[in-house]
């Protein structure tokens, strides 16, 4: 009687086990699908933001933000010089958001980052994968370089550097 009642024991130990492996299976795919992001614009690439008149600056800093990104905020320090300095090097800057307007515009002012320009954009039309995502780009709409997240300190030096600040 009791080793009956070991064997039982021992096949619903290896059933609870099988179980809990199809089940990590199944979310780990389903995780994958689900964070699954669209393809990240990379240099050389033209940025297709539409009504865009490019040729108005021959070097334009594009910053691809949203107001539900928490380094995007933590990044807002490193934005306002650098727009500060592309101001005074006449370097013409572009933020993309994904939420309406008014709700980027009242997040940007919030930040302090005053950009000459504001556009509505969902960002995968434009090819970005995340947030924050930064850009050079030429007065052909070419992306000379990108950079992505939230940048340290060298990272940030590297992005003056290349916009020629």
């Amino acid at each position: 009687m009791q080793n009956a009642a070991r064997k039982i024991e021992i096949a619903a130990n290896i059933a609870i086990v099988i179980v809990a492996c199809v089940a990590v299976l199944v979310l780990i795919r389903n995780y994958r699908a689900s964070s699954s992001l669209p393809p990240s614009i990379k240099a050389g690439t033209r940025l297709a933001l539409k009504n865009e008149n490019w040729s108005a600056s021959s070097k334009n800093v594009v910053l691809a933000v949203s107001t539900t990104c928490r380094f995007c905020t933590e990044s807002a320090p490193f934005y306002r010089a650098l727009v500060e300095q592309c101001r005074r090097d006449h370097v013409r800057t572009i933020a993309v958001l994904p939420q309406p307007l008014d709700q980027a515009e009242a997040y940007l002012k919030g930040e302090g980052v005053t950009v000459d320009e504001i556009r509505q954009t969902p960002l995968s039309e434009i090819e970005i994968a995340g947030t924050p995502t930064l850009m050079l780009v030429d007065n052909q709409g070419v992306v000379r370089n990108v950079w992505v997240g939230k940048l340290p300190e060298e990272r940030e030096k590297e992005v003056l550097n290349r916009i020629g600040l």
